[in-house]
């Protein structure tokens, strides 16, 4: 069930939260692999797991959290929330990764 979806003003990216039938709450972009659990953001703050996921989605859409871009031919191939703007030095050579804001501000 989803519980909470924001989209950019740039219309490219949809964050959502999701609770499943378990009770398992997760957070990623809609359309990409990448996610994290509420269980994990509340192991990694010491905040309640309802608290360090409202901090962590307000982190993500107020502009504080850097979001990493990655694409190929200009196609969007995955995108998530990146600790710092470091780009892998293990991607495929036709892969770019771009580091932004949720509001399309890039990282200096």
């Amino acid at each position: 069930m989803i519980v909470e979806e924001h989209r950019s003003a740039d219309g490219i990216l949809t964050l959502k939260v999701e609770r499943e039938d378990d009770g398992d709450v997760c957070v990623g972009f809609d359309g990409y692999s990448w996610h994290t659990h509420g269980d994990i953001l509340a192991s990694l703050s010491g905040l309640r797991e309802d608290e360090a996921v409202r901090q962590f989605v307000d982190d993500v859409i107020g502009g504080r959290a850097i979001i990493a871009v990655a694409r190929v031919a200009g196609q969007i191939r995955d995108v998530w929330v990146a600790d710092e703007p470091v780009p892998d030095k293990y991607k495929p050579e036709d892969e770019t990764i771009e580091f932004r804001y949720w509001g399309g501000r890039a990282v200096a």
